[in-house]
Formats: structure tokens, sequence, C-alpha cells
């Protein structure tokens, strides 16, 4: 950091602040210029092993978040009783006193009466300083209901997927020594979506290798036009194509990772006729028939040698076969004329990509790193929101992961990572250290998910819904999709109570969930008190009673920017510091703060202690005396120094911006160092699918389809593909943008520039030939109507051959009406997908609460409206 510098008899400030960016949840480590007081630059910190250095648009584009003229600088409440959309809440300034007695004085009433009728909800691109203070003061207050992240566009299915096969909350591709990457819908630059900066400069540099990079989507988009090879398929045919892959390489080119399968996998688990695990009578363990000797013995038997991967076997009273040959056997139905008819991808491809992941896997190869010897396998499969937003995301999540499993793919060098799946903490003080582990039956358990010290155990028992999510009926779920329907109905669901009062902390929930109308009618119907922290008057704020002017990154310090998705899965381990680079400018409050300032007048504040010690997971000595009162900065400084030791507290990490250290072979690569077993059997579900239904026979609860809790993956159809009425003829899909995150950049002038020099952001992108049956010209406007909701939308199209010719795809985040949003808000900045999107049981996959985002339109040109 530079000092300032005295000129003459004044003093003129010209330095640089090393921070972490938070445009989006990837939280890169940046460094701001500030001259006079004010911010002129941002770029990367080129001491971060994570990012290298990178910075992407919306990191340099904070100068125009910072002082944006349309942000929210003083508290108003809303003086106009009516809600609805689009409608003026008449807002008027008041005081901060004001505002916080207001709503302290309803969260004390509140809490007295029963603490779950306060509802919480926030963002993760506040992930996770923010949105676990957030949190905290859930915790702190009492109430279960405080978990309202982001329902659709956060990737549940993978999330859950990732934590079963990889222990990891997310996966990645071994950019230091992968050669073949199959891309399932993963949105961004090349093919990388977490610790983006940094993996798309690692990716490309893959790609100089020698790297081939299969991109395989509905449109072209970023992912595809950085691709050595771009093949399109319909949406939501991903796990057709995959299985069809799967049967060939086990059934016709007989490449697959025998030796894997049978010792890292439950491959070798006998299964019953009724699809169960058949189990030791004591102990109760899996068992497996050992070829060596000729008898069945428990999956961890120390004399295990030769597992049966084929074959039948009786077992007692019971016939049983290895769980391999069962999918072995369930991936023949999936040909590749078969998936090329649900797909479109013409037979000879199917054959010839699932030739070339097989052999480009290596199977049997080693190589060796840091003095290790280890399994090689350059090979990866990379999915997220185009492939999983889908009616079955789980299923086509199971289909993709098994895919470079089988090749013996999973968490060795080459392949995909379970991204910082295991630590052994900084050097000096052995934190953060967590690794994955052996887990119930054998299976892989994460040790690090979403959040330390011991994850969310990815199956707990069903049980009736104590939150408005409902979460609790399935155990598998993420996210909160289904929070409308528990508030709206919670006698449905046996919940004894009504929330009244909604805290949100960001997060434009009215463009980031599904058709808007449902979000009014609940707050009206249901008459919720709301009071949001926000940086603009956005559409979420039109339904709030109070808004609060929040501190955006710039402007703000947090416990700990750092979470999984700033680390990239190879190299460094690196930790930032996110302090302000200006302090709040107007009446501007950081939400964190302002949480602690709350939990202090509910005479909480021991509470709220005890939370932020269990959720950033505070050590010794340095956690937070519940008896003591801390400043904002002791804090900060207890957690830092609670993790990485006395000498780098806050004020270290002010002036150093970062700590980081080499990663470990052991960390990095994991798996031949950890004793538990991937599944590609899901057994397990169905035990949650037994419970699921006895909840339901017992409590008489309607929809929750458990037919998806199955052990083998299949390709099932999405809603779209069952509608037959005329004219909704072609599929509209979403898809996302490194210029922008989510629905929060739109107004950003300097993105809405970039925006306005690409063809495509703002609007509709349809095949040449397509339109041309339609009638419609490059540039026409065109009305989208929903087969799912009935709404429209509309935008101009542009025509293009990068495109499925059955889909019509617009970018996600744009359409805003607000009036505090003057520049997103304007005609024609693109559109709003949700919308198109319905809130019904056809469009969930029941086991995540992933809704899906594809739905069938009528498009017609505008003007030319029956």
């Amino acid at each position: 950091m530079r000092k300032p510098i005295r000129s003459q008899d004044k003093v003129k400030e010209d330095m640089w602040i090393k921070t972490a960016c938070n445009i989006c949840f990837n939280n890169c480590a940046i460094r701001a210029h500030r001259v006079d007081g004010r911010v002129v630059k941002i770029e990367g910190n080129q001491d971060c092993p994570t990012s290298l250095g990178g910075i992407c648009p919306r990191g340099a584009s904070g100068i125009m978040l910072l002082y944006d003229p349309n942000r929210l600088n003083v508290p108003v409440k809303r003086t106009n009783p009516q809600k609805g959309i689009g409608m003026d809440p008449g807002w008027v300034e008041i005081s901060w006193d004001e505002a916080l007695d207001t709503i302290t004085e309803k969260l004390r009433k509140i809490r007295t009466a029963d603490p779950r009728k306060l509802l919480g909800g926030t963002t993760p691109l506040l992930m996770p300083s923010v949105f676990f203070m957030h949190h905290c003061f859930g915790e702190a207050f009492g109430t279960p209901n405080f978990n309202m992240g982001a329902p659709i566009h956060c990737g549940g299915a993978s999330h859950m997927i990732a934590g079963l096969m990889h222990g990891a909350w997310t996966r990645m591709p071994d950019t230091n020594f992968i050669e073949y990457y199959l891309n399932f819908g993963c949105p961004s630059g090349f093919g990388a979506y977490y610790s983006l900066t940094g993996m798309v400069r690692r990716m490309a540099d893959a790609r100089r290798r020698g790297m081939k990079h299969v991109a395989i989507e509905p449109w072209m988009g970023m992912p595809g036009i950085n691709s050595d090879e771009w093949i399109p398929l319909r949406p939501g045919t991903d796990a057709a194509l995959a299985l069809a892959m799967v049967n060939l390489l086990l059934n016709e080119y007989g490449i697959y990772d025998v030796e894997s399968i049978k010792h890292r996998t439950n491959g070798p688990y006998l299964v019953g006729a009724d699809g169960r695990y058949v189990r030791d009578a004591e102990t109760h363990k899996p068992l497996i028939w050992d070829l060596a000797d000729g008898k069945a013995k428990a999956h961890d038997d120390p004399a295990l040698t030769d597992p049966a991967l084929e074959g039948s076997y009786s077992v007692g009273a019971a016939e049983a076969r290895p769980a391999f040959s069962l999918l072995r056997e369930r991936v023949k139905r999936y040909s590749p004329e078969m998936a090329s008819e649900i797909t479109t991808v013409p037979v000879e491809t199917i054959k010839r990509l699932a030739k070339e992941f097989g052999e480009a896997a290596k199977i049997g190869s080693t190589i060796r790193i840091d003095g290790q010897e280890l399994p090689y396998r350059p090979v990866a499969v990379g999915y997220f929101k185009g492939a999983l937003s889908h009616k079955h995301a789980s299923l086509i999540c199971m289909a993709l992961d098994i895919l470079q499993e089988i090749v013996g793919a999973n968490n060795v060098p080459g392949g995909c990572l379970g991204m910082s799946a295991r630590s052994f903490g900084y050097p000096e003080t052995g934190y953060p250290s967590y690794s994955p582990s052996e887990g119930p039956d054998g299976l892989l358990e994460a040790g690090y998910w979403l959040r330390p010290p011991k994850p969310w155990p990815l199956l707990n028992e069903a049980r009736m819904p104590k939150t408005v999510v409902l979460k609790d009926i399935v155990p598998t779920s993420q996210g909160a999709t289904l929070a409308a329907w528990g508030l709206m109905e919670p006698e449905k669901y046996e919940i004894p109570y009504q929330p009244e009062f909604m805290l949100r902390t960001g997060g434009n929930f009215m463009m980031g969930s599904f058709d808007p109308k449902i979000w009014e009618k609940v707050i009206n119907e249901k008459g919720i008190f709301m009071a949001s922290f926000s940086l603009f008057l956005d559409e979420s704020t039109e339904l709030a009673d109070i808004v609060l002017p929040d501190a955006c990154y710039l402007e703000r310090l947090d416990i700990r920017p750092d979470w999984q998705s700033s680390f990239s899965p190879v190299d460094e381990w690196a930790y930032h510091i996110r302090q302000p680079v200006v302090e709040p400018m107007f009446q501007r409050r950081p939400a964190s703060e302002v949480f602690l300032d709350l939990a202090e007048r509910l005479g909480m504040r021991g509470d709220m202690y005890r939370a932020i010690n269990k959720q950033f997971d505070f050590k010794e000595p340095y956690t937070l005396d519940p008896e003591k009162k801390y400043s904002w900065e002791e804090i900060v400084d207890q957690g830092l120094k609670g993790y990485f030791g006395p000498n780098h507290g806050l004020e270290w990490f002010k002036e150093n911006g970062l700590i980081h250290w080499p990663k470990k072979v052991e960390e990095v690569y994991w798996r031949p160092f950890v004793k538990a077993r991937t599944p590609i059997y899901f057994e397990h579900f169905l035990k949650v699918r037994d419970q699921t239904e006895k909840l339901k026979k017992e409590h008489g609860i309607s929809g929750f389809d458990t037919s998806d809790f199955q052990p083998l993956p299949d390709w099932k159809p999405c809603a779209s593909y069952e509608e037959k009425r005329p004219g909704y003829d072609l599929v509209g899909i979403y898809y996302r943008v490194p210029v922008h995150t989510f629905t929060s950049t739109y107004n950003n002038p300097w993105l809405d520039e970039v925006s306005m020099m690409d063809p495509y952001i703002h609007n509709i992108a349809i095949n040449t030939k397509t339109a041309e049956k339609k009638g419609i010209k490059n540039g026409d406007w065109v009305i989208l109507e929903s087969a799912g909701t009935g709404h429209k939308v509309e935008g101009r199209a542009v025509l293009s051959e990068a495109i499925h010719p059955e889909v019509v795809a617009y970018c996600s985040g744009g359409g805003h009406w607000s009036k505090g949003l003057p520049i997103a808000s304007q005609k024609g900045k693109g559109v709003n997908p949700e919308w198109l999107i319905p809130l019904t049981w056809d469009y969930i996959d029941t086991v995540t609460f992933n809704l899906d985002l594809c739905v069938k339109v009528k498009v017609t040109k505008k003007g030319a409206e029956d």
C-alpha cells in the first residue's frame, strides 16, 4: 500500500488498497486505486494465485456501482398501503433510528410470541460473509426460516451430486493435466464457472497444451464459441446422451476402469431383487462377493481381495447381483440410435464422442506428482445450469457424473476434482482442516459442504416440515423453491405458524424465482411486513415496507470474503481480505453491522456471538465471548487470528491483502488417500423415497412425486416435451454470460455499454431457418407466450445459426421494470425469463427442488398476433 504523498503544504492522497470483489460470488482479489478520496480504477491483485491477477468486466465496473447516482442512500418507508408489481410505494425518507425502532418493535413482539414467524432471505452473491451473517441473525433470533437463497438460479442438483460423489460443494476439471473436456452447459468462458477469472486462464492454457474442449448445449453461447467443437442438442436431453455414451463404453467398447470400480465405488455391492443392498445379518453392512474364495464379505473386510462386478450369487435366502452389473444392464436401453432420436445428436457423433472420451481417459496409466505415483485420467465432464435446469435434474447430474466415474476420472490427476474438498490448513495453525471420509455404508461423506465445521448430512431423515421452504419432507432438496407454497398453505403441511415479517438481505427475488405474480400474491394475501437491505430500489423492494441503504463491497469490511468458489481446484490456497476502499457514503450502512445493532436492541447479542462462532468456525482462543461486546473490526480480527495465528490479524490483512500457500498433492488429488467409496448405484435414495411416501400417506400430502428417487439414472422428458397445444412449438431457454451477474448488474452503465455491443444479450436468439418459416427477420420485435404461465414477454429477434432449430434463447437477468433502475428498465434491455416459468409440480425436480427453466413458447412477430 502506498502512503499519502505530501506536496508542499497540502496532502495529496494516491494509494492502492487491496480488497476483494463481490459483484459475483467468485470474490476475486482486487486492488482499488484511490486518489483524493475517490476510486479511479479497479484491477486484479497480481499476488493472488487463484484469480491469477485477473479481473472480469464486472469487477472492473465496480466503480460504477459505487458511484451510481441511482443507489439508495437513505432509509425509506412505504406510504402507499397497496402493494403490487409496478405500483408506486410512495417512498418517504426516514431516519435510521425510526427505521430500526420500527423493525425492532415488530421483531421483539415476534420473538416473544413465536420466533418462527420471522422469514429471512438473501442471495449467494453475498457469499460467504454477509450471507452467513444473515444466517447468524436468524439462528440467534430462533427462526428456522432464514435459509431462503436462490431458488432457481442455484445449482441445487449439481451441489447434491457433488457432495455425494466429490465430497464438495461443486466440481471442476483439473486444468493442469486434463486433455479432453466434455462440457454440458457450463456457462462461462472456456467452460469454467467457479473461480472464474483464474479458471478461464487455466482452461485457455490447457487448450494451448492440447486439451480438446467439446461444448454440448442447445445454444452455442460463451462455452461454444471458445470450444474446439460445439454440438447442439435438445434442451433437457443431456442424460440420454450421457447414458448412451456409458452404454457404449461398458457394453461395446469395453473401456472402463475395472480396478477403480471394484475398489473405489459401490459397484461391487450386492443388490437384491428389491433393489436394496444385501447386508450382513449381524453388522448390517453391505456385502460384496469375493471371487478369490467364493463368498460374500462386508464391504470393508480387510480380507476382501477380488470383488465381483458381474454374475448372480446366493447369499442366504437372497439372490443378488453386483450393482455394477445392474448399471451395465440398465444403460443397454440407451442405444446411440435411441439417444440420437431424443437428443438430435447424430448417431456417429455419439459413437465418436464416447470413443474419444474413453480412449483419452488412458485407463491404467499413472503419473508421478511430488513423489507420489497416482492414477492418471485426463478427462472430465463439466456441467451446470444448461444441463441441470430441468424437471429431472438429479437424474441428469447422476448420469453425467457416472460417465466420468466409470473411467476412474473423479478426484485424480487430469480428471474432475471436488473443489477444495480436502484441506490440511494453513501450515502454522492447521486451519481450516477438513477431509472427505467414509460415511454410512462405506460411502463418501463430505468434510466441508458449503460451510464448516461439519456440513449438512446429505441424507437426513424425512419429516414433516419445520420451515416454510418444506425441505424437511425431502432431505435431499436444495434451495427455497417451494417457500411460496409453504407460506400460502401452511396448514396443508401442518406448519403451526404463519410468518409475519420478512427480512431481506440483497437479492432481487421478484426477478430471480418464477412467475412474479405468485410472490405478489403471497406478500399481499398473507400481509407480510417486509424490510430489505438493498443497494437500489429494485423490483423486490416495490413490495417492501422499509428499505435500508446497504453498503456495497467497496464500502464494507467482511469477516471472511472467501469461500470455496474463490479457490482454484489446483495449485494454491488463498484467503483474502475485504476492507472498505472508501467509507460508506451518505447514510449507507453495511448489513452485517446493522445485524449486530439489531441484535443489541433485541437483547440477543450473546446469542449472535454464539452463532458467529459457529457459522464462521471461530477457533480458540479467539472465539467471541457472549458476555463481552466487540466492535465489528474486533470480530473480524478474532476470526482471522483464529485461522491464521496471532501475527495474521486484521491489520496484517489490510496491508497484505491475502494469505496463500501451496496445496499438497494429498489435498488436490485426495481420492487415493481417503478410504471411501463413490456411489454409482444410489441405493440410499430408496430410503428417502420410502420415508417421503410414508409422510405423504400419513398426512395426506399431495405432490412430491418420488419416482426419481431411483438408484440408477434414466432420461425422462421435461414438461415442455409433453406440451402438444398448437402454436407452442419452440422451447424457450435462458443462458448466462460473464458480463452480468443474475439480475444485479443490468443498471451498471459500463456493463450496459458492453451489452449493447453484443448482438445477443438484450435480444431473443432464434435459429435463422426457424425464423424464416415464421416470417421473422433480424431485428423484428417478437412476442414469446409461455405455455406454462400464459404470460408474454417481448424483445427483438436476432437470427443465428448457433442455436438449435427447436429453441429460442434469452439471456437471464434482463427485462427490469423498476423506476429505481432507469438504465435496466429501458425497453429492449432483455427479457425476464421468470414471467415464463410456472411454479407447478410439472416443473420441479422433487429430489432437489430444482426448477425446470425450459418451457414451451409460442413465438409471433409483434403486430402479427391473432
